[in-house]
C-alpha cells in the first residue's frame, strides 16, 4: 500500500500529491490509534464548524495549540442540495461550491448573535427535533429546542399566538429548576402578534456534579396580554399579566451525547481501551422483542449504531448492538449491548468504554 502511495508523490495533480504525502506519513507511524483516527474513522467534525473555529483561533495571539475538541461534530445538513436536471439534459450535475450548513451550524450562528450567549463556548449539540409543550389546537403553541454547551444549556422556546384579537408582550417561559441545575437568565420575546412566531430563551447552568446530568423542569408561559382589533392588529395601550401552564421539559442522557459513525467499531473499541470500562447487567422487563429493545436503547443513549447492528436478523433470540458517540466535553464513548430474549422480556449485558471516567459512569448507569 505504501509503495503505491509513494508512486503518487510524483503525480501532476497537487491534491493527489498532498493526500499521498499525508497518508504515507500516517501509515509509516505504524500506530493503530493514528490509523483509526485519520484513515478508518475519518474526519468527524463539522467542516463549517471547523472553519469557524480556526477563524476565531487566528483572531487573537495565543500559545495554546488548537484543540479539535472545541470543534462541533458533524451533523446532518438542514437541506440536501440536489441538482435539478431539465428534461433531456444528460450533463452531469454540477457540484455545489459550499458545504451545506447543518441544523446545528445554523443554531450556533443564531445563538452567537445574542450577546448573553456569546461567551458560552462552542455549541456541543442541539436537539434534533423540537419538543411540543402544548397541544396543536390550543391558543398558544410552544415548542422547545435544547442546546447543550460545555457547562450550560440554552432552552429555546418557539412560540405562536393563534388568537387574532390578542397581542402578547414580554413573553417568557419560567422554568422551575431540577436538582443541581441553576436558571441564570431569561431573554423575553418582546412581542407576539397573531400567527407570527417568536422566540424566548432561558439560560441554565449545568450541575457541578459531573454525574448529575438529567432532570425535569416544570414550565409556565408568562406574558402581558393586550387586546387588539383583529382587522388592524393595533393593540390597546393597557394590558394585563397572564400565564399558561406548559408540559414539562426533560433533560436526558441523550442531550449530552453526540452521535458519530465508527466504520470499524472493533478498532475504535481497542483504541479507547479498558481503562474506564464499566459493565453491568439489566433486565428490560418492559421490552418484549429485540427490535423494541434496540430502538429504545438507541433513542435513550443518543448514540450512533455501528456496523448495521441496529438491524436484527429474523428469528434471532440474541443480538449485539454497537453504539458510538462523543460525550459532552469531547470524550469518545462506545457501548456494546449484548441482548437476549428471556421469559420476562430482554436481558442486557451493557459494557461502556470512554476516554473519561465520568462519561463511562453516566452511560453505564443511564438505563438503570
Amino acid at each position: 500500500c505504501i509503495v503505491l502511495l509513494e508512486r503518487c508523490l510524483l503525480d501532476t495533480d497537487d491534491e493527489v500529491r498532498d493526500r499521498a504525502t499525508f497518508y504515507v506519513h500516517v501509515l509509516q507511524q505504524k500506530q493503530k490509534a493514528i490509523n483509526s483516527a485519520y484513515i478508518l474513522n475519518g474526519l468527524q467534525v463539522s467542516v463549517v464548524g471547523l472553519e469557524r473555529a480556526l477563524h476565531h483561533y487566528t483572531l487573537e495571539p495565543t500559545e495554546q495549540p488548537f484543540d479539535m475538541k472545541s470543534v462541533p461534530l458533524e451533523t446532518q445538513p438542514m437541506t440536501e442540495q440536489k441538482a435539478v436536471r431539465e428534461p433531456g439534459d444528460t450533463a452531469a450535475p454540477k457540484s455545489t461550491d459550499k458545504v451545506a450548513a447543518s441544523r446545528q451550524d445554523v443554531y450556533a450562528e443564531q445563538l452567537r448573535a445574542i450577546p448573553e450567549f456569546a461567551n458560552l463556548g462552542n455549541l456541543f449539540k442541539s436537539s434534533s427535533l423540537p419538543v411540543e409543550l402544548t397541544e396543536s389546537e390550543t391558543e398558544y403553541v410552544v415548542q422547545c429546542v435544547k442546546h447543550t454547551f460545555g457547562r450550560y444549556m440554552v432552552f429555546q422556546f418557539d412560540c405562536t399566538n393563534t388568537l387574532n384579537d390578542q397581542v402578547l408582550e414580554r413573553v417568557t417561559v419560567q422554568m422551575d429548576p431540577a436538582e443541581g441545575f441553576d436558571v441564570l437568565k431569561t431573554i423575553p420575546c418582546p412581542s407576539l402578534p397573531y400567527n407570527k412566531p417568536g422566540t424566548t430563551y432561558t439560560l441554565v447552568r449545568l450541575p457541578e456534579d459531573a454525574q448529575l446530568v438529567t432532570g425535569t423542569f416544570s414550565c409556565t408561559l408568562k406574558f402581558i396580554v393586550k387586546d387588539c382589533d383583529p382587522n388592524t392588529g393595533e393593540p390597546d395601550d393597557e394590558g394585563y399579566e397572564d400565564e399558561y401552564v406548559l408540559e414539562d421539559v426533560e433533560v436526558t442522557v441523550a442531550d449530552h451525547v453526540q452521535r458519530v459513525m465508527k466504520p470499524n467499531f472493533s478498532a475504535s473499541w481497542e483504541e479507547v481501551g479498558p481503562e474506564n470500562e464499566l459493565e453491568d447487567t439489566y433486565a428490560l422487563s418492559t421490552m418484549k422483542t429485540l427490535e423494541d429493545a434496540v430502538k429504545q436503547i438507541i433513542q435513550f443513549m443518543g448514540m450512533q449504531p455501528c456496523e448495521r447492528s441496529d438491524k436484527i436478523a429474523e428469528g434471532k433470540s440474541s443480538h449485539t448492538l454497537y453504539l458510538a458517540g462523543v460525550y459532552r466535553g469531547g470524550h469518545d464513548a462506545l457501548v456494546r449491548a449484548k441482548l437476549a430474549l428471556s421469559d420476562n422480556g430482554v436481558t442486557m449485558q451493557l459494557t461502556v468504554r470512554s476516554s473519561d471516567p465520568d462519561a463511562s459512569e453516566v452511560l453505564a448507569t443511564a438505563i438503570g
